[in-house]
This record gives structure tokens, sequence and C-alpha cells, in this order.
């Protein structure tokens, strides 16, 4: 029955850990995710099994069942556990909206936070710390022969299922269960302990275990004679360096994360494996100690030699470390960015984080079963194993606040390693001067300052090799055009600058993820005659996110902006003049110094009076409340970063909301690289359950706006583009123009809400973009979708709302990254050139294919001869119809091509193709109809057979059928030619027509605000 106890542990650890990473979810939904709050969160957890260790300990010896205590506290964990989710929402909810608004001073606010936060999970955690003490006192009393065996055993177990229980939870519980489901699989994983454990101390059980079975404590040895250390040792020097070897793994684990952050990205199912792997390690060390403990000859002196090798081990992780740089950037250039290639990822990012921790985690995990060997066998009975566990704890906690507040900030990565080698070296040459060994200690401490030396001086940590991003693009920065302007570990990531001496752009990055970057020319004076230039890379997202927020309100006097970047956004909206006080929101306080290297061009944000800054989690700041807005921008990282999911969620947008003054606006940023429709979708829907009126703009090639607000949205004001503030700069730039910034807006609320209704909303509990962004970033997803919206030739979303668009203008556009921009422009280049104009455009190598294409078309439609192939000819006119119709609506095409395939009798199916494509373009809905299902009837021949795409007749044979309110002949149409369609099922615009279908003839705006319905149609 033993055997039966161990198992039960096993599942008490996973379950642990489960509550571990579950709770501190919710917590950072509570008090946010800065560093201060992430060492809290850690110090009320920790310090919760601490004070749980050392209260069982302090009662094991009395109780005659400590099994039975073991089984109710497993079984009161999980009634928490089962009841937790709800009682969170209430006391959150209830704290949002009463206890933190009437806190009235900072001090206070704190205190209402963090007291909170503890009565949320300080009892379950006291509960969870009394489990060990238990369980090994009723362990050690059925085979009180071999104490170190079976606490070594305890140690392994419970750690190994804590190990197992990381990446159960994060990598396949959230995902089916969302975090109320976790947390119900971790209770029942309690429940499941407590019944076995309750079987175990019961007759039957005693009757199995025989004399093992007794439930009396085991006497304890006492004095200097017993089987502990040889020489003794003093409590107390024992328990003190229980303290200090938590401490020092402790500033392992802080500093290994932040290395790895920059290996493998900053993202949760990293941080995931990292902790895993961490936990491993220590029981893996349990494991080998486990029969080993009771046998050793000299225990004081094995207990020096692992403290000296973990020293060692963990500073020789520094090479490693830099060795797996050039091993991530092979990996990814190897593997295939598939699903298979997503496991194998993730199986050689924990093969890695093994590799560098285990070694010296192992010593750590063969620490504490022989310390508390130690001080039972030493006369402290059973009374050790609560107080080694808990002074450990404590260890652990100073450990967590110490390296995570003050030394890496102070020391940086290598230096914050060394301490803690330094530390655990230390420790074990005060055991060997205790244990008699004075000549081997002084060598060892010779060699100990020569490996902390060594790694100090030998190790470089290259500042562009940490901030290159190896784990998105598997390359680094060609060190020929590229230098490091900036790097610095701050307490919640490691922040670097670089400049591209070539392109003269500098760029600002965090844990390696480029956050902002721009040219050398923002920050040059303005000269007269000089070249104006396109806007290109992050530059159109940091002039136009701000610009087109404070263009839907003008007037706005309090501003609220999320995430410092680069200073842009601040510094922009601070060019209007109506604008009295704008706090800028930063978690990392090392981003303002990086910062600095795009000054002056973001001189506002750090120098003008109405600029304020506030270091904090940007929803622990709203939740504070008392303030109101007119105008807040979201503009924080990309949502694959841990922690930053949390600000695109339902619970965030409904903060948000209420922050709002009346007729104030909220701006969301979201890129749609590295990220597909269906996850845009879930943001999407988590904001329209929140605010009424919203609408979406595409900036640039991979960027999104979100303006939304409480009541109806102005038409934007775009004269603010030429604010008298921001002329020194832009003056570099083409000019943003009217016309060429209404072609930035993509969708409204009202198009997107038949679909919206059958998307679950991103949510705290349910997180699906902090699941998926990761996945999708290794991937290289794109929402083609989205794009597709805005650019292609035939536009579904105009066509839709019967809102037609002209064709775009001859000026060279300031925007060519912008899809509908970059079309438009080339449409009228290419005409331009058709009528032997010169091209005059930022992309003219783009502009002139284009025109040479319509050129070889236009000889093509001169000849007096047919074609030799229709098909290529169709193909031909395809491609002529996409460049002079794309980004219109509601624009006739030329009939050329349809006047020669009639002139030389093209079959009856090229003259459809042609007469479809025309009725389409020109919104002839009852032609388009009609064509439409002719080329589909019967199989769909001409499709099969390559003359039409499928995708072409069923957006436009759909969208005519709906417009005419035939919402079955819709249906049909969708039916017969789904199958043949090579468009994701998942693409937006695929998933849009199904909406609109089931939507009815009421499909514009049908599904409306919050509503969800069931997709029907495949």
């Amino acid at each position: 029955m033993t055997r039966l106890l161990y198992l039960l542990f096993t599942l008490s650890g996973a379950a642990g850990l489960v509550y571990e990473s579950t709770w501190t979810r919710y917590l950072g939904l509570l008090v946010g995710h800065s560093a201060y709050a992430q060492v809290l969160v850690l110090v009320i957890f920790l310090g919760g099994l601490s004070l749980g260790a050392w209260l069982a300990g302090r009662r094991a010896e009395a109780l005659a069942r400590p099994l039975l205590a073991y089984a109710v506290v497993e079984a009161l964990t999980g009634v928490i556990g089962l009841a937790f989710h709800d009682v969170f929402v209430a006391a959150s909810g209830w704290a949002t909206t009463s206890l933190f608004p009437a806190a009235g001073s900072p001090a206070a606010l704190a205190a209402s936070r963090w007291g909170l936060a503890a009565l949320l999970i300080l009892p379950q955690s006291v509960l969870l710390g009394t489990t060990f003490p238990l369980m090994s006192s009723a362990v050690v009393r059925r085979e009180p022969e071999q104490p170190g065996r079976v606490l070594a055993l305890l140690y392994f177990t419970n750690s190994l299922g804590a190990a197992a229980g990381v990446l159960l939870a994060g990598f396949v519980l959230v995902e089916l269960a969302g975090l109320p489901g976790t947390l119900a699989a971790a209770a029942i994983a309690n429940l499941v302990v407590a019944g076995g454990a309750v079987l175990v101390d019961g007759p039957a059980g005693q009757r199995a275990g025989g004399a093992a079975g007794s439930t009396e404590p085991p006497p304890a040895p006492r004095g200097e004679g017993s089987p502990g250390l040889r020489p003794a040792v003093p409590p107390a020097a024992l328990l003190a360096t229980a303290l200090l070897t938590g401490l020092a793994s402790f500033t392992y684990e802080i500093a290994w994360i932040r290395m790895l952050a920059l290996l493998f990205g900053s993202a949760t199912h990293a941080f995931e494996l990292m902790l895993s792997a961490f936990i491993l390690g220590l029981a893996l060390g349990a494991w080998w100690v486990h029969r080993r403990a009771d046998r050793l000859a000299d225990p004081l002196r094995t207990l020096a030699t692992i403290q000296l090798a973990m020293g060692a081990l963990a500073l020789a992780t520094l090479p490693l470390y830099v060795a797996g740089f050039d091993g991530m950037a092979l990996l990814l250039r190897t593997l295939q960015r598939s699903d298979a290639g997503w496991v194998a990822f993730n199986l050689a990012r924990y093969g890695f984080a093994l590799a560098v921790m285990l070694p010296a985690t192992t010593c750590a995990g063969m620490t504490l079963p022989l310390l508390t060997r130690a001080l039972y066998t030493g006369g402290a009975g059973e009374r050790a194993i609560g107080a080694t566990y808990a002074v450990n704890t404590l260890g652990s906690i100073a450990g967590a606040a110490l390296a995570g507040l003050v030394l890496l900030p102070l020391l940086g990565l290598k230096g914050l390693l060394a301490a803690g080698a330094t530390l655990d070296m230390a420790v074990g040459l005060a055991l060997l001067v205790a244990a008699g060994a004075a000549g081997p200690a002084l060598a060892a401490s010779a060699g100990a300052v020569a490996l902390v030396a060594l790694a100090l001086v030998a190790v470089r940590l290259d500042p562009l090799r940490l901030g290159s991003g190896v784990f998105r693009t598997g390359a680094f920065a060609d060190t020929a055009i590229t230098r490091s302007l900036y790097m610095a570990d701050g307490r919640t990531a490691t922040v670097t600058a670089t400049r591209n001496t070539r392109s003269a752009f500098v760029s600002l990055s965090t844990n390696g993820k480029p956050d902002a970057s721009l040219r050398d020319a923002w920050k040059a004076p303005c000269t007269a005659g000089a070249p104006r230039l396109p806007f290109g890379a992050d530059e159109p997202a940091q002039t136009l996110l701000p610009l087109v927020t404070l263009a839907h309100r003008p007037d706005a006097r309090r501003a609220a902006l999320v995430g410092w970047g680069s200073g842009m956004s601040s510094h922009v909206l601070l060019a209007s003049p109506a604008l009295e006080r704008l706090e800028t929101i930063e978690i990392e306080p090392r981003m303002l110094d990086g910062a600095r290297v795009f000054f002056p061009a973001n001189r506002r944000a750090y120098e003008d009076p109405r600029s304020a800054v506030v270091i904090d989690d940007a929803r622990s700041h709203f939740a504070a409340g008392g303030r109101a807005w007119d105008l807040v921008m979201s503009e924080p990282s990309n949502p694959w970063v841990s922690g930053v999911s949390g600000l695109f969620t339902t619970e965030f947008y409904a903060g948000a909301r209420r922050a709002l003054a009346p007729g104030g606006v909220f701006g969301q940023w979201m890129q749609f690289y590295e990220m597909d429709d269906t996850l845009i979708l879930h943001v999407l829907a988590a904001l329209d359950a929140n605010f009424p009126h919203w609408r979406v703009y595409l900036l640039s090639g991979g960027d999104l706006l979100i303006v939304a607000a409480n009541e109806p949205l102005r038409a934007p004001d775009w004269s603010v583009a030429q604010l008298p503030a921001l002329q020194g700069q832009l003056c570099h730039f083409l000019p943003l123009v009217p016309e060429e910034l209404g072609q930035l807006h993509l969708v409204d609320a009202e198009a997107l809400r038949p679909l919206l209704g059958t998307i679950p909303p991103n949510s705290d509990f349910y997180p699906r973009l902090d699941l998926g962004a990761e996945r999708r970033r290794f991937l290289r997803s794109y929402a083609s979708g989205v794009e597709g919206l805005s650019s292609q030739w035939f536009g579904l979303l105009r066509a839709r709302a019967g809102v037609p668009e002209p064709a775009g203008g001859t000026a060279p556009a300031a925007l060519p990254e912008n899809p509908r921009v970059r079309a438009r422009m080339l449409g009228a280049a290419a005409r331009r050139a058709r009528a032997g104009v010169v091209l005059d455009t930022v992309i003219p190598v783009l502009a002139r294919q284009a025109a040479q294409r319509l050129q070889l078309f236009d000889a093509l439609l001169a000849t007096p001869r047919p074609p030799a192939d229709w098909a290529a000819f169709l193909a031909l006119a395809a491609d002529a119809d996409g460049v002079l119709g794309a980004g219109t609506a509601g624009v006739p095409l030329p009939e050329t091509p349809l006047r020669y395939a009639e002139r030389h009798g093209a079959p009856l199916v090229v003259r459809d193709i042609l007469r479809f494509r025309r009725a389409v373009a020109a919104w002839d809905w009852a032609t388009a109809a009609g064509l439409a299902d002719a080329l589909a009837a019967g199989g769909a021949p001409p499709i099969r057979a390559g003359l039409v795409a499928a995708e072409e007749v069923l957006d436009g044979g759909v969208v005519a059928h709906l417009q005419r309110a035939d919402t079955a002949g819709a249906a049909r149409l969708h039916r017969a030619l789904r199958p043949l369609v090579k468009r994701s099922p998942a693409d937006l615009r695929s998933q849009l027509l199904v909406a609109w279908i089931e939507g009815g003839p009421e499909g514009r705006g049908a599904g409306g605000q919050g509503e969800r319905r069931e997709r029907r149609l495949p």
C-alpha cells in the first residue's frame, strides 16, 4: 500500500502545479503582470506553502493518523478548487466596481489589491504546504528504518508530478476546458488523492501495511552519536543551508528563464517548458539520492560536494547558452513550419531547457532530502520535515524577490547567474570546513574563485545575438551593417536597440521581439527641395495608430496610452493642442531608457509637461478606476508575448469601456502577420461584446487598428494629419492626404456581426489568443482573409453594403504597404502608362510590371486573329481586370475583352465568364447571379477545367444572390462550389459568406451585439 501513497503523491504534485500556474493567471488579471506583481503573487503562494509546512511540521508528531489528516487537507483543497472560479469572478467584479475606486490613495489601493489576492489563494496555499510534512510523517512511520529513502522518494514523486502538471495544464487542459475546467481537473485529482489516502489509512490499508503500518511516530534519534551528520552540525546551520540553497536555486531560475526567453521567445508555452524542466531536475536529484541517503559514510562532505558542484554546473550553463543560439537558428532552418514541426520545435526547446537546467537542478534536488534526513535523524524527528521544507521555501521567496527586483537589473544576466553560483559554492565551502576538511576547502575556494572569474571574463553575451529574435527568424543580424546601441536587463524584459547602417533604421526590441523602428529621417531638420519618402517598416503604425484614433476625437483633452514602445505614439498625440494630459502606461521602465535612441523624434513624450508616465500593468491601472478619458489607445506588444494577450480580452475591453468619458474613443492595435483570421475574429468578438460601435482600419502590410466607442463614431477628421506640431517631421514624407487615409478603412461592426455571432470571444478564462498566437508565429501564419478584404478587385464588403468606390488617383502614395492603397496606386499607374504617361510612383518596379501586362493584353486585343488558347486568354483577362479593378467597388470593367471574344467566336463559356466578371464589377446582380449558377451547374466544368477560379464565382455569385434577397440561391451556389474552392474555410471571406447566408435577407446586420449562434453550413 505504500507504493499507492507514492502514486497518490505524484498526482498531488501534478494538481499542485496546475493550481500554481492557473492561480498565477487568475491573479495576474487582478493585480497585473508587472515585475512587482509577479513576485508578490509568488510570495503569496510560496509563503502559504512555507507557513503550511511549518504548521504541519510542528503538529505532525502529535497526530496519531497523519495520513487521515493528509486526506482531509487534499479534500479541502479540492473543494476550494471547485469553487475558486466563481469566488474569483464575484470578488474581482466587486473589487473593480466598488473596492478599488473607493481606495482613495495609491497605498490604500495597493493594500486592498494585495489583501484581496492573499485572501483568494493564501488559504489553499497553506493547505498545499501541509501536504509534504503530513504525507512524509505517514510514510516514515510505515518505513522507519529508511527515512532518507522515504523522504527522497516523496520529493521525487511530488516533483515529478509537478513537472508533468505544468505541461498538462499549459498544453492540454487550458485549451480543452479553459481556466475553470483546468481548476476543476486539479480539484478532482485532489479528491481522488483524498479518497485513496483514506483507503490506505483505513482498516484494509492497516492490515496490508502490517507492522510497517503503525500510526505511532518512531522515536527520533537524539544526540551526537545519532546516525546523522558526522561531525554533528547544529540544526540552525542545517536550516540556514536549506534557506540559502533555496535562495540560490531561485536565483538560477530567474536568470535561466530570462536567458531562455531570449532564445525561445517570451511566450506562455516557453515559460511552461522552462518551469517543467527546472522542476524535473529537482525530481531527478531526489531520485538519485533515494538509494544513497541512508548509506552515506560522510553526509556532510557529500552535501558540501553537491553545493560546490551545483555552483560550478550553473556557471557552465553560460557557454552552453551562447551555443544555443546557433542551435536554434539551425533548428528553425531545418524544421518545416507545420503542425508536426510545431511539436518538434517544442520538444527541442524542452530538450535544450533540460540541457541547461538539469545538471544544476539535479544537485539542488539532492540537497533537501539529505538536509531533512540529517535533521530528522539528528533528533528533530518529524518536526524536521516541515521545518526544512518551510525554510527552503522562505529562501525561494527571498531568491525570487532579490533576483527579480534587485539583482537582475543591477548585475545583468551573467552577473545574476554568477551571484547564485557564488552563493552555492560559499555554502559548500562552509560545509567542508564544518566537516573538518580545511585543506580541501582551501583548494575548492581557489577553484570557485577561478570558475566565477572565468565565467565573467571568458563568456560574452553578445547584445546582437541576444536581441536577434532568432526564435522567430532563425537568423542573426548582419554584423557588418548592424551595431548595438543599447542593452539592459529590466525587471520584466531585456531591452535592446540596434542600428542598421545600410537602411538607416534604428530598432528597439524586448526579449528579442522588435517593437519599434524609425529611420534617421525622423531626426533630421526639414530641407527645402529634399525628396519626400513613403512610410515604411513600423513607421505607418507608429504614426497612424495615434493619428487615426485622434481623428475620431480631435478635441480629446484627457488621453491614456498603453505601451511606450518608441515613444512615437505619445509624441504624435501630444501634437494636439487640445490635449491637456496624456498618461502613458508602461510595464518595463527600461523601455523608456531604450527608446531614447529615437530622440528627438519622440521629444514631446519625454519633455512635454502634459506627458505623464505610469509604470504599471495597464489592466491594474484601469481597474483602479476614478478616471475618465476622452481617448484611450492600447498599443501593447504582440499577443504571443506572455501576459500581453490579456489586453485583448472581453474583460479588458469591459474595463476600457468603463474608463471612457462620454463621447470617448478607444483604439486597439493588432497585427495580422503571425496570426490567422480566426484568432483576429476571437478578438473582434470580445470587443464587439462590449462596444456597440467600432470600425477596423488596415494601416500597413501587417497592422490593424480598431476604433471603438460607446456612442456612434464620428466621421474621422483627417485634418489631424496637418497639425502644425507634426509638420517638422512629416515634411520628410509624402503627404498623408484625406483620400489615401480614407482607404485605410476596412470594415465596420455591422458587416461582421453576422459572423461574430458564431465566434466565441477571447476571454481571460478561455484565453484562445494566448494559446494560439505563439503557434501561429511558428507556422508563419498570415491572416490572408483580412488582407483580401482590403485588396481584392471584387470588394465583398463594399458590394454587400452597396457603397461604391471609384478608381484611385495618380499621386504617389505615402502608404504603399497598405494593400488597398498599393492596389489602387498600381491600377492608376498602369492606366497612365497605357495612355502613354510617364509613371510616377513610389513602387516603380511593380507599376512597370503591371503596365507591361496591360500593354501585352492590349496588344492581343488589337490583333485580327483569335488566340491560340482561350484558357490562356481568360487568364490574361483576369489579370488585367484585377489590375484595373483592384480596390474599386461598383466600377464597370472595360468591354474590350468581351467584344474581342464575341468578334472571334469564342466558346459560350468564355463569353459567360467575361460577362459574369463585368456584371459583378458593375453590380448588375441579376445577371451575375444567373451566370454564376450557369457556371456552377453540372459539376462546374469551367471551374474544373481551370477557366475561372471557384473563389471568384463563389464570392460574386453568393453576393449577387444575397443582394437580390435570394438566400436559398446563395446557399445552393455555396454548396455546389465549396468543394472546389481552394481557399481555406477559415479564411475570413469564406466565413463571412457563410454568416451572410445564414443571416438570411437581413444578413447585412444579423447576429447583433453579443449574440452567439452555431454555424450550420459546411
